[in-house]
């Protein structure tokens, strides 16, 4: 059994061909044309892994109401990931998507590249969705 670590999901990014890097707040990231997926890690013993999608396009506040009727259908519709909006302050409306688990009890090597290759892909497909919606 393992516990996610940094240095492991770098090694699992690297066996899925992703070009990843840490920024200068010390996260680790994978960068797409269209959007960024962040890991963070949580809890007392980082035990705790989430993998955030961050879509580079921004709207204006005035769409903030019909993003959010958008993205409650979505998360009706679908299991995961969870989305939403985020007010960064640029004064621009950004849009989020997330995917998290506890791994307090720990994990195959094998369940965790599972887990970080489905995150990764339904992340994905949530950003291409949002793009056919708007």
């Amino acid at each position: 059994m393992v516990a996610p670590t940094l240095g492991l999901v770098q090694q699992l990014l690297d066996e899925f061909g992703l070009k990843h890097s840490i920024d200068d707040e010390g996260d680790l990231v994978v960068r797409w044309e269209k959007c960024s997926i962040y890991f963070f890690f949580y809890g007392q013993r980082r035990e705790v892994l989430q993998a955030r999608v961050y879509l580079n396009r921004r709207f204006d506040v005035d769409m903030r109401a019909t993003l959010t009727l958008l993205l409650d259908e979505w998360n009706r519709t679908k299991l995961f990931p969870k989305a939403f909006t985020i007010l960064p302050d640029d004064g621009m409306v950004a849009i989020c998507a997330e995917q998290c688990h506890d791994f307090e009890a720990g994990a195959t090597r094998g369940q965790l590249k599972y887990a970080i290759g489905m995150w990764v892909d339904t992340l994905l497909r949530f950003g291409d969705w949002l793009e056919d919606q708007i």
